[in-house]
């Protein structure tokens, strides 16, 4: 303890209440503990990982409040992947605000849980089995679908309305294989995220080609799903920063987005490798025809997933088009040796 004052420069007084206070943490000072930090080593690492235990234990106390039971190994799971605390805290939170109805609130939640780093857990919140976030599931998604089914506002543009609605909805689509709601492709930016949400959640559940096709054959004819499928891409791969406007500035860099675009390429399912080929992938290239210096990737990771086999002719001549095109328009081809 000695040393501890001497080096921090903290009175003797102050460190000896502290060192006997098991809540101490609650109690230090901000300019104390940044003394503290400084010559205690790993005290950073504790403060930070208890700060994150305390966060989860109030989710893990709304969740017991609306009847919600968490799976503690599942939990741990998730706890364990990096920087993982604050997206399960915020998918908790979402879910102890859909079993209260709460729209605003669940909206609000379910936003902060738009992206590919937060989507581990929110998976984990809608998924069934030994994977499941949830022991007692059903009971969510059933408030889930209420509350979609009872209020979804496609007139409301707001950002956590827009965003949170959509997740809902392309999450339950995948769980049950067809949106909860009819939506269709009405002139606002929305309806745009919703539609979307609803068609990528039927593809991914169903594989089915059909779908794809036509989301594809809507965002050529419309120019707003056209600015919202390159929005929904660069936020969902944190390349954009949410904003309220929905804007893309046309000097933004879509590097995780790419990188997103060419591991689906080679693991998901053919319709939705027939979404990336003819929606996803026209809408980068279209901002960026470089496709963030990864053009030639894309070319080999096209080739690669047509030489290992592709079933639906309409998917295999979709991938073969694309790869005409970008193979035409820059030096991507394959170089012999020497």
């Amino acid at each position: 303890m000695a040393d501890v004052v001497l080096l921090s420069g903290v009175s003797t007084s102050t460190v000896s209440r502290l060192w006997s206070d098991h809540f101490w943490l609650d109690r230090v000072a901000g300019a104390t503990l940044q003394n503290l930090v400084a010559v205690i080593p790993d005290l950073a690492e504790y403060v930070t990982r208890r700060s994150r235990a305390r966060v989860i234990e109030a989710a893990l106390l709304q969740c017991a409040d609306v009847g919600l039971e968490v799976s503690i190994s599942e939990l741990d799971a998730l706890m364990r992947r990096p920087d993982s605390g604050r997206h399960v805290a915020a998918v908790l939170s979402a879910a102890t605000s859909v079993m209260r109805q709460d729209r605003r609130s669940a909206n609000a939640w379910l936003t902060r849980s738009w992206g590919s780093a937060p989507d581990v857990a929110l998976d984990a919140l809608f998924s069934s089995g030994p994977s499941s976030l949830l022991i007692n599931q059903n009971c969510f998604l059933s408030q889930a679908t209420r509350m979609v089914e009872t209020g979804t506002n496609t007139s409301d543009n707001s950002l956590y309305s827009t965003v949170g609605s959509g997740i809902l909805v392309h999450k339950l689509a995948k769980v049950h294989g067809a949106s909860p709601i009819t939506v269709t492709d009405a002139p606002q930016r929305s309806s745009a995220f919703l539609y979307r949400s609803s068609r990528i959640g039927t593809i991914l559940a169903n594989a089915d080609v059909d779908v794809a096709r036509r989301y594809a054959a809507d965002v050529r004819a419309s120019p707003l799903l056209q600015r919202n499928e390159i929005w929904s891409l660069a936020s969902y791969s944190a390349d954009l920063a949410q904003s309220t406007d929905f804007s893309l500035p046309p000097t933004t860099t879509l590097i995780d987005t790419v990188e997103i675009i060419l591991h689906d390429l080679e693991d998901r399912n053919e319709a939705y490798v027939h979404y990336l080929v003819t929606t996803a992938i026209v809408a980068v290239l279209a901002h960026d025809n470089g496709f963030g210096t990864s053009k030639s990737r894309l070319a080999d990771t096209l080739r690669h997933r047509i030489d290992d086999g592709i079933h639906d002719s309409g998917v295999r001549s979709a991938c073969d088009a694309l790869l005409t095109v970008i193979t035409s328009t820059g030096d991507t081809g394959r170089r012999d040796a020497g």
